[in-house]
């Protein structure tokens, strides 16, 4: 499973958000809202185990999940 946690290209991050299509009609996207959240989680560190010490990385599919919950 080469390149699964070494960088390699699955890792990749969002470089283009479209909000859902699926919200609610008076819904908004606010994206500055969305953005503090995902500076947010990327400045927490893990705690235990191999990555301890070292930051959440959001790869694209994480990131999506958040930004669409704002």
């Amino acid at each position: 499973m080469s390149g699964f946690f070494d960088g390699g290209d699955c890792l990749r991050k969002l470089t283009d958000y479209k909000p859902t299509k699926f919200m609610a009609e008076d819904a908004h996207y606010d994206k500055a809202a969305a953005d503090y959240a995902v500076g947010f989680i990327e400045c927490l560190c893990h705690t235990k185990g191999t990555w301890a010490g070292k930051p959440f990385d959001l790869i694209d599919w994480q990131e999506r999940i958040i930004r669409d919950i704002f």
